[in-house]
């Protein structure tokens, strides 16, 4: 494999798709961070219930879901 300045290319491709999902990441965590308090709960009592789905299939024990 040949690297970039061999093919005369300025910039790896990849590194520009990495940069790019990694502000896109950090745009997310701040949107979740911004949330309400209560929209956060939801969202973990939702997670609990995908949890204790997945863990049901799997013939695991599944755990408590937060009552709101």
């Amino acid at each position: 494999m040949r690297s970039s300045s061999e093919n005369g290319d300025s910039e790896n491709p990849c590194s520009e798709l990495f940069e790019q999902l990694e502000k896109q990441k950090l745009a997310h965590r701040v949107k979740l961070a911004n949330l309400p308090f209560e929209k956060k709960i939801k969202i973990i009592v939702e997670l609990q219930k995908i949890d204790n789905a997945l863990a049901r299939a799997a013939g695991r024990k599944t755990g408590k879901v937060w009552e709101i």
